[in-house]
């Protein structure tokens, strides 16, 4: 498959933006004040172009065909935190046909329903707006299988919570999946790489510092999981081999991809690896 940049600059239209940077030094902050839809886009486009971003929610969707592997087709499925759909619709085309998307920003949700709408699943996902740490909207032991993916339980601002709701709107003998939470050590050691002491120091000598995502150790995530009454709870390693976030999408980057997926997916519950990544947990609920 041959990706090109230009394919992706509909969601780029009437927001003038240059783009042609660095993406952090993209005018983030003349798009938020707009409206959620706007940032929601121009997200949308750094996840589509920057390969490092692109290759997150590929691993991320290929755990969560992994758990679904077994799964009926008609199986409840929620999405927590799940944004523009970047998961739920590749698998609702799978044909999963019972896809609850929970995201706390309108303006997400509106661009998830355009999206669905032309792969032409909306009628196989539902919407809600909502917080994933009060599901409100979610009667208990309503779905068959639960995941949050991209990072989500270490940026809602209490990841005790959000594990507390996701086990309770999940079914007895169901199963939760989440991804990209942010690992201590994984933080301490991208801050060296990057450079910011202040962070590093904090990190390194904080042992109770969650900054402005929680950054958790395997045990503390396994130890909430347990804690919210889930059992048989995993911690593996995600994000193994990071990438350089200037490389975009270009000739020969489905290839790079591909290779990157391929090793995390081999190495991903190497205990080698363990807490100097990302993180990622599933577990189920008796």
């Amino acid at each position: 498959m041959h990706w090109k940049e230009e394919d992706y600059n509909d969601l780029l239209a009437g927001l003038s933006i240059d783009t042609s940077g660095h993406w952090q030094e993209w005018e983030w902050s003349q798009v938020g004040p707009r409206t959620s839809y706007d940032f929601a886009r121009l997200e949308e486009y750094r996840d589509a172009v920057i390969v490092a971003y692109r290759l997150y929610n590929r691993i991320g969707l290929e755990h969560a065909k992994c758990m679904l592997a077994k799964a009926p087709r008609t199986a409840k499925l929620l999405d927590a935190g799940g944004g523009t759909g970047r998961k739920a619709i590749p698998l609702a085309q799978m044909g999963f046909v019972d896809i609850t998307v929970l995201d706390h920003a309108p303006g997400w949700l509106q661009l998830a329903d355009e999206k669905a709408r032309q792969a032409g699943v909306r009628e196989r996902l539902t919407l809600l707006e909502g917080d994933i740490r009060d599901m409100r909207l979610c009667a208990a032991n309503q779905f068959d299988y639960v995941f949050a993916l991209g990072g989500v339980v270490s940026y809602c601002g209490d990841p005790a919570q959000a594990i507390d709701e996701m086990a309770r709107v999940l079914k007895p003998g169901g199963e939760l999946l989440a991804d990209g939470i942010h690992s201590r050590f994984g933080s301490i050691r991208f801050t060296a790489r990057t450079g910011n002491w202040e962070a590093f120091e904090t990190l390194t000598n904080d042992a109770e510092h969650r900054g402005q995502q929680a950054v958790l150790l395997p045990e503390e995530l396994e130890t909430l999981a347990r804690q919210s009454g889930l059992t048989h709870t995993r911690v593996w390693s995600e994000f193994l081999f990071e990438l350089d976030e200037t490389i975009r999408v270009g000739a020969g980057s489905e290839r790079w991809e591909k290779a990157i997926l391929e090793l995390e997916m081999r190495y991903y519950d190497d205990p080698r690896f363990l807490g100097g990544t990302g993180l990622i947990l599933r577990a189920s609920k008796v």
